[in-house]
């Protein structure tokens, strides 16, 4: 067998300050196409083969061993070279790269800038051609016009396409700049950091074991001498990470964790307060949120067993708040329109309208809810409004008050009065509700005043309710009650206070498909509603 002359000399080496870099290559002598498929590229900047993202780890010897074995079949001679102690610091690593983030956030915006010409140029080249053809004017066939007027049009086309084509790779680097600019806040973000950290812990404990021949992560791993650099590297990169949060505490972050939070207090998370329901080691458990979307805060209810919650991590968990501040929060009054601000959470939606109350720290129509820490000071007491001030100057009246404050739609106890909306069945009236007379003294007098009747989807949302029939609290309270007037997917409500017609509730057509129900019951219904009539004349009489 005739062996292959031998082409020349290729330095492949290594050092966890350089990477895997190779040597003594040129362009077209054929080394790429060889030790390509074997993991390497090559790098412009430096203008050498390389393996992609080999610095500062150890090097990948089943990718150097297999483009050196391509390299002798083919006729090199190769060199490896290999120093594994000979590294840089992790404070160096991480300068160099926001150094480079930097550059490509410059570089990324020139390229950005100069599709973005490239776009405007050929758009008014087009427009420039298009401007000088009259509005409408076809084509003449058979003119001698018309070739040029086909090549115009073959311009303008052109010029359109590009125009699009240059838009496009213009938004595709300005994304690209961004998240440049944004490489070193992210790296650096308490949060990130902070789970970071957790990782970097796991692997060292791994490494420790390995090192006292324990089994870690499943396996054993004898290579004493690269486990005993990865737990130099690990500490010093854990001393790096910690000093960056002690940092950002030093700024006024907050690392949350178990001796923080008692059950009953309440939990800032994704601008929704969550009542904990109990302190884990290295989590939070949550009430779940179900339908409460739009609620700024989320409560557990006592009396719903079936919907368990979640469990959230210390490093989400935005701020706190006790009991009590969150009832002076939700206590206050918040301030005209005019005064608030623009909501952070839905200001792209609101055209322009001022929705978060700074005295509440909550959005008065999305729900969000302000991170805070109510630690470092507890929640200002609500300012009484004029209203309420000429409320208790008043003389007390005697009235029959309700155990408990329920949703007026479906009487769920997960209605909250100040948001004035129910996590059951999303029932979020408008207008302030038509209040209903006062119960009479005698039990079954009030049992026979009006209330109306609604169809409530499951599923769904509506901006007003649907009405069915009028009838009286006694007759509503039968229908509802009845298991042939709920499904999957409906249930049947009542409420004396269902508010204005129009605005929180509209009558809907009547099928008859609960007929049946109605007359075994021996109910007629009426389709007017006349409780407000009836409060008028129980006031005058």
């Amino acid at each position: 067998m005739t062996e292959t002359p031998a082409k020349g000399v290729i330095t492949i080496s290594h050092t966890r300050a350089g990477g895997t870099l190779v040597e003594g290559s040129q362009k077209g002598d054929g080394v790429f196409e060889l030790i390509r498929p074997h993991g390497f590229r090559f790098f412009r900047s430096l203008g050498q083969l390389g393996v992609q993202q080999s610095r500062d780890k150890a090097a990948q010897r089943w990718k150097i061993n297999g483009a050196a074995a391509a390299l002798r079949e083919a006729g090199w001679t190769v060199e490896i070279e290999i120093d594994e102690d000979t590294r840089r610091s992790f404070r160096d690593a991480e300068e160099e790269r926001y150094e480079r983030a930097e550059d490509r956030t410059d570089r990324f915006g020139q390229y950005a800038d100069n599709a973005a010409g490239r776009s405007e140029a050929a758009w008014k080249r087009g427009r420039e051609i298009a401007d000088g053809i009259p509005f409408g004017q076809p084509i003449l066939v058979g003119h001698h016009s018309e070739g040029r007027a086909r090549r115009d049009q073959k311009r303008i086309d052109d010029a359109m396409r590009t125009h699009i084509d240059e838009g496009e790779r213009a938004g595709h680097w300005a994304a690209r700049e961004k998240a440049a600019a944004a490489y070193k806040a992210f790296r650096t973000n308490p949060g990130v950091t902070l789970r970071r950290i957790q990782k970097l812990e796991a692997d060292a404990r791994r490494v420790e074991k390995w090192l006292a021949g324990e089994s870690a992560g499943g396996y054993h791993r004898s290579d004493t001498e690269e486990l005993t650099r990865r737990k130099a590297e690990l500490a010093e990169e854990l001393a790096y990470w910690r000093e960056v949060i002690a940092d950002a505490e030093r700024r006024g972050f907050k690392v949350w964790g178990p001796a923080d939070f008692a059950k009953g207090d309440f939990v800032n998370r994704g601008g929704t307060w969550y009542q904990v329901l109990r302190v884990n080691k290295k989590t939070l458990s949550i009430p779940h949120i179900f339908g409460g979307v739009g609620v700024p805060v989320v409560r557990t209810d006592p009396n719903e067993k079936t919907r368990g919650g979640y469990t959230i991590p210390y490093d989400s968990v935005q701020g706190w708040a006790s009991a009590e501040d969150i009832a002076r929060l939700e206590a206050t009054e918040p301030e005209p329109e005019e005064e608030r601000t623009e909501c952070p959470h839905c200001v792209r939606v609101a055209n322009g309208q001022k929705r978060f109350s700074s005295a509440r720290g909550m959005c008065t129509v999305c729900g969000y809810a302000k991170p805070q820490n109510f630690k470092q000071a507890p929640a200002p007491a609500p300012e009484l409004a004029e209203h309420q001030e000429q409320a208790e100057q008043a003389p007390a009246v005697d009235e029959q008050t309700p155990a408990a404050e329920t949703c007026p739609m479906c009487h769920s106890t997960q209605w909250h009065p100040k948001a004035r909306i129910c996590s059951h069945c999303h029932h979020n009236p408008r207008a302030t509700p038509t209040p209903a007379p006062a119960p009479a003294a005698d039990a079954g007098d009030w049992q026979e005043g009006m209330a109306m009747v609604f169809i409530v989807s499951k599923n769904t949302r509506r901006a007003r309710k649907r009405a069915l029939w009028a009838m009286t609290r006694r007759e509503a309270q039968a229908v509802c009650g009845d298991s042939r007037t709920s499904g999957r997917s409906y249930m049947l409500t009542w409420s004396d206070r269902p508010g204005d017609e129009g605005a929180d509730w509209e009558w809907v057509p009547d099928n008859g498909s609960l007929d049946p129900v109605l007359e075994d019951l021996g109910i007629t219904p009426r389709r007017e509603w006349t409780a407000a009539r009836e409060a008028v004349a129980t006031a005058t009489a």
